[in-house]
């Protein structure tokens, strides 16, 4: 999938999954984190990608997240590998876990920093990879994000939210690849081959169920096209309670 695709179905899984109307949903949020966590799906589901050098992620943060690129890469053992497994969801969630856990106290009220920078980091990749912001707008990309960190700092509902939005992206992005012709490794470091020839199964340890086709093609430009025109509709009725909630918040205090 190419990465506005992954981001978009990113978007769409956090929606599905946690809204209460939702035949499907196992998370129950307010709507101002169904909105912020969305979002940050969005930008998780480009995580997988960080393997690659081009991938928009990689040059989200330059020259750190290029450098990182390079690392993760070389760990990984190179595109669609270890990024695309069951060890990379377990991964990049576990650090998601430790990162959200960090917190600070103010003032006898409790602030969830790790929450706030993982969100304006992923905010603004996924504002960058669906071009929500003028071309060439890396700056607004990360205003954008700094209005998230404070949200995701004074939003957080427990700290666990954060997590599961890397978790459900993550996941996400490894089956959208698995529509693809190329597959994905899914039990690296393990690469078995199949004990006979299989359609979904390919030799290296690479399974698939190419519903898509090749990257980029017209199935998965269908396929997207519903999924955000889903995302588009929940985020036009979210939006309103989002913002009495937000106002609500704001004029409360923050919750401690």
């Amino acid at each position: 999938m190419m990465g506005p695709s992954h981001a978009a179905t990113g978007a769409a899984a956090w929606l599905a999954l946690t809204g209460p109307a939702s035949p499907i949903a196992s998370l129950h949020l307010p709507p101002e984190l169904q909105l912020l966590g969305a979002l940050t799906t969005a930008g998780a589901a480009l995580i997988s990608d960080w393997d690659h050098p081009r991938a928009t992620i990689a040059h989200a943060l330059p020259p750190v997240t290029e450098l990182m690129a390079r690392g993760i890469r070389r760990v990984a053992g190179g595109h669609r590998r270890g990024t695309h497994s069951l060890a990379g969801i377990a991964v990049f969630t576990a650090l998601s876990v430790a990162a959200a856990a960090i917190q600070v106290p103010v003032a006898g009220l409790t602030y969830g920093v790790g929450q706030g920078v993982i969100a304006a980091f992923l905010v603004a990749v996924a504002a960058t990879a669906l071009r929500l912001l003028p071309r060439g707008g890396r700056v607004s990309a990360w205003a954008l994000g700094v209005v998230a960190a404070v949200l995701g700092t004074v939003l957080g509902d427990g700290l666990w939210w954060i997590p599961a939005s890397v978790a459900i992206g993550v996941t996400v992005h490894i089956l959208g690849d698995a529509l693809t012709n190329n597959g994905v490794a899914l039990l690296w470091p393990l690469r078995p081959d199949p004990p006979c020839r299989l359609w979904c199964w390919q030799p290296g340890g690479r399974f698939r169920l190419p519903l898509l086709g090749t990257t980029g093609s017209w199935r998965e430009w269908a396929f997207v096209s519903v999924l955000t025109a889903f995302t588009v509709v929940r985020a036009v009725h979210l939006a309103p309670p989002a913002a009495r909630g937000v106002a609500g918040l704001l004029g409360a205090g923050a919750p401690s």
